[in-house]
């Protein structure tokens, strides 16, 4: 689990949005019991796989699909003979992907575009002449823009799905 703290991190995980749950349970029990959550659950949909766990809001209910989706990645760990459940919320692995190569993409474009117009720059060329060749530089700001809305748009399913955890430790449902 990552801790980044530059101005891409909204492509990473940041520390704010990390979830511990402590269970009374070993790990191998404890992952067990909520793998089987997971099925019987109509609110979110998941998967366990040995110790880590990879939890989405129920395509049903969500606000949000496909790569912008917010998804809880997380896994299950011993603490002596108790166990807790460590994770984080961050888009899935594609939308991160396509924003990062939106922004890098963009950047070049537009670094491309301001060595073309500085080229063909006279003594006779006015501020005027340089606005289309301006415009490439805001695409990356709209990339984080988008990534950022997408992140605010998912705040509804990442509460339901820390609900659901909340739901595990104080008993209501199986665990």
């Amino acid at each position: 689990m990552t801790r980044q703290g530059s101005f891409f991190s909204i492509l990473w995980t940041p520390s704010r949005r990390r979830v511990m749950l402590a269970f009374d349970l070993h790990s191998d029990t404890a992952a067990q019991r909520l793998s089987e959550a997971l099925n019987a659950s109509s609110e979110v949909t998941g998967r366990v796989v040995g110790s880590g766990v990879k939890i989405g809001r129920h395509p049903s209910r969500t606000r949000q699909r496909g790569a912008f989706a917010t998804v809880f990645y997380g896994i299950v760990q011993d603490e002596g003979d108790c166990s807790s459940l460590e994770g984080h919320f961050q888009l899935h692995p594609v939308g991160r992907l396509f924003v990062a190569a939106w922004i890098v993409l963009s950047t070049l474009l537009a670094l491309a575009l301001l060595f073309a117009g500085a080229l063909r720059a006279n003594p006779e060329s006015t501020a005027q002449d340089a606005l289309p060749f301006l415009f490439p530089v805001v695409l990356p700001f709209l990339g984080l823009g988008l990534a950022q809305w997408q992140r605010r748009r998912g705040r509804r399913d990442e509460a339901a799905i820390r609900g659901w955890l909340e739901s595990l430790k104080s008993g209501r449902d199986t665990l």
